[in-house]
């Protein structure tokens, strides 16, 4: 372990300096257009400074931006990839889509220029970028998931609400049972939302991650969406449907929102918690729960069993070159000018907190400041700690738009009583199985 850590720290030492060098080169020259979305690229690149600060630094680059939602990268991408024309010369990407276009083809090997980053980047990022050998994309934000909790809810239902004592309460799913039940029983309150008819797998995918499982064995390719550890996995989440605990409430609709904004004193009835990654920090305080400040803490995410890892992912997002790019050595160096500096990251996680993948920025002052909307707790920290933790999971792929929609298909299934989590399960696995042949 000593060597290990020794080991990291000369290569912090050594090659960090050589990066940041390289970072304020002025030789490059060209016209850039970057894809990207507008909360990323307009309400964090541009808003930390961070484009401005590349336009100082390499004034004969010109960088055009145009904003396209996620799900138009994801059909003009592909397409353009396909035809070897039409794509841009940086492209943003959630990591759940990245493997399926390293494994598409048409992305340029950024191998050469990312290795001073493979000892220094959050290790599970790099699997999705990877085929081969070769790395074909660069780690912007990680998504360590926590549990975020009222303070007020659990206060009502004379539970402990500092965030040490929350961990150590809901140390496992079923400490989580338990808190949920006492929770319902106190104050009539739900613990959290979790919809039947159209759940998308968004929960049980992090409870999968946090035990290193996924869909698929990335060593044999086998499918694993019908293991008995998926099973037990589903089935574990089915005992908060079985005993009512919580709400119907589909993600990103105005009734999930209204639960986190709820205020019991105006005759609100808002949800007790919510397990999601360090992204929705900035959502909750900025336009989900406006009017909570100082209601909400952070704690540990519960384990499966007594001590197994607390610590899973959810999102995350990187940036890739296309091959047909004329100008990647103007892209790289955008890419690396605005994720592969401490400076850059540190700003833009100051500006929407979103936790670098650069693990070099953990030590920031930065990370260590309490944060009013959760009672002055200084949550950045637990952020940081998780993100170390996170096991690789196989949930990502080069097919999990398919695997999802499968899995989401047998998740709903189950929730609705048509079938038990096994025979739903063995379904999707079936099904997956055929669109691979």
């Amino acid at each position: 372990m000593f060597r290990k850590l020794a080991l990291l720290l000369i290569v912090i030492a050594v090659v960090v300096p050589a990066i940041a060098i390289r970072a304020q080169s002025s030789d490059v020259s060209g016209k850039i257009v970057v894809w990207g979305w507008t909360a990323a690229i307009r309400d964090t690149l541009e808003a930390a400074g961070v484009l401005s600060a590349f336009n100082e630094a390499y004034p004969n680059v010109e960088v055009e931006i145009v904003y396209y939602p996620p799900a138009d990268v994801y059909t003009n991408l592909p397409l353009a990839l396909t035809a070897g024309e039409g794509a841009c010369d940086v492209c943003l990407v959630e990591d759940s889509h990245l493997s399926e276009f390293v494994h598409l083809g048409g992305l340029a090997d950024l191998t050469e220029w990312v290795t001073p980053y493979l000892p220094i980047t959050n290790a599970y990022r790099w699997p999705n970028a990877e085929l081969d050998g070769r790395y074909y994309g660069m780690p912007w934000d990680s998504g360590p998931v926590v549990m975020y909790y009222r303070r007020d809810v659990l206060d009502m239902a004379g539970l402990p609400s500092d965030p040490e004592a929350v961990s150590e309460m809901v140390a496992t799913w079923d400490g989580y049972l338990d808190m949920c039940r006492t929770i319902k029983e106190e104050t009539g309150f739900y613990c959290f939302a979790h919809n039947k008819a159209n759940n998308y797998g968004r929960l049980y995918e992090m409870i999968l991650w946090q035990q290193g499982l996924g869909y698929y064995d990335r060593e044999t390719g086998e499918i694993t969406v019908n293991s008995p550890e998926n099973v037990a996995t589903l089935e574990l989440l089915g005992k908060f449907w079985e005993e009512d605990l919580v709400t119907d409430n589909l993600e990103w609709t105005d009734a999930w929102y209204a639960e986190f904004a709820a205020l019991p004193e105006e005759g609100g009835t808002p949800v007790a918690t919510l397990i999601e990654a360090s992204w929705m920090d900035v959502f909750l305080k900025s336009w989900i729960a406006p009017g909570t400040e100082g209601l909400w803490g952070v704690a540990y995410m519960p384990a499966v069993k007594e001590g197994q890892v607390r610590a899973s992912n959810d999102g995350g997002s990187a940036f890739v070159i296309p091959e047909q790019s004329q100008n990647k050595e103007a892209a790289w160096a955008f890419i690396q000018f605005a994720v592969g500096t401490e400076e850059s990251q540190i700003a833009m996680f100051r500006q929407s907190g979103f936790v670098p993948a650069l693990e070099t920025t953990y030590d920031d002052p930065a990370f260590a400041e309490p944060d009013p909307f959760f009672a002055g707790q200084q949550t950045k920290l637990i952020y940081a700690d998780v993100v170390h933790k996170i096991p690789d999971g196989t949930v990502y792929g080069p097919n999990y738009s398919m695997m999802n929609g499968a899995v989401s298909v047998a998740i709903q299934s189950y929730a609705s009583g048509q079938m038990s989590a096994q025979e739903a399960l063995d379904l999707a696995a079936e099904e997956i199985a055929a669109n691979l042949e």
